[in-house]
């Protein structure tokens, strides 16, 4: 990583979104709570990002079932909880706000949808003038018909290593080798 002051970002890691049972699903859970651990130990800032759909009849609405964060990685007393409504965590959200009052240059990226929320998010966080790890076994999306989902992740993984803005940088690497 850097001697950037860092955090890590959970994104969309929900009940509805992950499934425990799928075991792509529970590795990427696992990834997850390896970095989680690290950071806590480490005291780097966790923030959970929380899908709060504006949808009539979605699932990922406050109250639903599928609308919890999956209680194996649930946040801890003291861990922020910031809730979006569209794929770019930052966007309309106190994101941006709450890591540059931490003094955060650089974040580690974990989550939910790869091709949605996670790339979005990924994207928005260099344009906002962060740094990013993205865990290249951090993070997973539900089945496309036509397209597999270690296909998807992959391509995300390879597209968004290769894009850089001025000084910034993303970097696509094992939760493993993210140091916190």
């Amino acid at each position: 990583m850097s001697d950037k002051a860092q955090a890590l970002l959970v994104i969309d890691v929900q009940v509805g979104t992950i499934d425990p049972g799928d075991p792509l699903d529970r590795s990427v859970l696992k990834n997850i709570s390896g970095l989680l651990d690290r950071a806590r130990a480490g005291d780097v800032p966790v923030i959970y990002m929380q899908h709060h759909s504006l949808e009539p009849g979605d699932t990922l609405v406050p109250g639903h079932p599928h609308w919890p964060i999956q209680p194996d990685i649930a946040p801890r007393s003291g861990e922020a909880v910031l809730h979006k409504h569209s794929s770019d965590s930052f966007l309309h959200t106190d994101l941006d706000s709450h890591l540059k009052g931490l003094g955060v240059e650089h974040i580690a990226i974990v989550g939910c949808a790869t091709d949605y929320c996670v790339d979005t998010t990924v994207r928005s966080a260099l344009s906002h003038g962060y740094d990013v790890t993205l865990a290249a076994d951090g993070h997973v999306t539900g089945p496309d018909a036509d397209i597999p989902v270690e296909t998807i992740i992959a391509h995300h993984n390879r597209t968004l290593a290769q894009i850089a803005i001025e000084d910034r940088r993303i970097r696509v690497v094992p939760a493993a080798e993210i140091p916190l």
